[in-house]
């Protein structure tokens, strides 16, 4: 059976003799007190809720690096077949990819690789990105070495200064590589509540109560995801024999150049922070620059010509414009690290420009990451 039960709040007394407008406004005031209670009660149960389990996977907690540890998940990969049917993802003990500290830390060729998912490389299997290729490399020549990935999906220039600041000052490695430009695209120079946040001083009043709210940290981590979408490729496979050959208007490139151009001063303003924070904390920074598979070429697998491709569909640029805007940052990593006295590796003009390389227009295959 079912049954309505309504429970009726009775009129106190003394309500009796006021008159009815009175009575009404003061049942108005009674309901608006029982609904913001409800809804205190409401967002504590979400307070506690979050901060029990995150279904988010949130590494930023106001301007805080969260990284999980001795973390291991197993994709069942059925969509990209340049890629392996399946692929282990993994953190240590210290919430990065490859093996944990050793012992005689200090006495090793120690490095760790920071970068956004071109360098965390999230559905390459471990042991298959370029980090850990490259420190099993180095181990014929250096038996002691130990090299870790600490790259971070969607993470800018701007997040890099607070993982060195916040985690790889205290490890200390001897060694940083960076491998920067994606992320940037389009980043603003730093504003005063940017270079606050890196600096750790007069944060804003947004990051300092997400540091003690999980509701504040999430609503904070939402918007910042929104915002990387307008800037980052999403992982996707890129069939180019089915891609549509795409004709960049002449002004909409000018435009979107200029716009960019304006953003190259923050750019260099933060490698130049990188580069500093490394030094004085007796860290060499190696830096990187972005490689792509668009731009002046033809893919040696499919034929494609993939400067005419479209290569950018968020700015609606064909190859040959998106890898033109890509090497303006390319160009500020090469004179940054030139001015700094800073190694830079040339990825970007080394790679070959091929589909074996590369599952979509930026991310590498098992091959690719090899080739890094």
């Amino acid at each position: 059976r079912c049954y309505s039960v309504r429970f009726v709040v009775p009129p106190l007394a003394s309500d009796l003799s006021l008159p009815p407008s009175r009575q009404r406004g003061r049942h108005v005031l009674g309901t608006l007190a029982l609904g913001l209670v409800g809804v205190l009660l409401a967002l504590l149960l979400l307070e506690g809720f979050l901060r029990v389990y995150d279904p988010f996977g949130q590494r930023v907690w106001g301007d805080q690096i969260i990284l999980p540890t001795r973390y291991r998940k197993v994709f069942d990969n059925r969509e990209n077949p340049r890629l392996d049917a399946e692929v282990v993802f993994s953190k240590n003990s210290i919430g990065f990819r490859g093996p944990d500290p050793p012992k005689g830390f200090d006495d090793r060729l120690t490095l760790v690789a920071v970068g956004g998912s071109t360098t965390e490389c999230l559905y390459l299997t471990d042991g298959r990105d370029w980090p850990e290729v490259l420190g099993g490399m180095l181990a014929a020549s250096f038996p002691s070495v130990w090299m870790n990935n600490a790259g971070l999906d969607g993470h800018s220039s701007y997040g890099h200064i607070l993982l060195v600041r916040q985690r790889i000052t205290r490890l200390r490695p001897k060694v940083v590589v960076f491998l920067v430009g994606i992320n940037d695209l389009g980043r603003t120079q730093m504003r005063p509540q940017d270079r606050a946040l890196t600096c750790g001083e007069g944060v804003p009043w947004t990051v300092r109560l997400a540091r003690h709210s999980a509701i504040a940290a999430t609503a904070l981590n939402l918007r910042r995801g929104w915002e990387a979408q307008q800037v980052n490729l999403p992982y996707r496979e890129i069939d180019l024999r089915a891609t549509p050959p795409f004709l960049a208007g002449k002004k909409r490139r000018e435009d979107l150049l200029r716009m960019h151009r304006a953003h190259l001063p923050g750019y260099a303003e933060r490698l130049e922070e990188l580069a500093r924070l490394c030094r004085e904390a007796g860290m060499e920074p190696v830096f990187l620059t972005q490689p792509a598979l668009y731009g002046e070429a033809t893919d040696d697998v499919t034929g494609a010509d993939l400067a005419v491709l479209e290569g950018d569909r968020g700015h609606l640029l064909n190859g040959r414009a998106a890898w033109e805007l890509l090497e303006m940052y390319n160009d500020v990593t090469r004179t940054v690290g030139g001015q700094q006295g800073v190694l830079v590796v040339d990825v970007a003009r080394g790679l070959p420009k091929s589909s074996r390389l590369f599952y979509d227009f930026v991310h590498f295959t098992n091959e690719g990451a090899a080739a890094v």
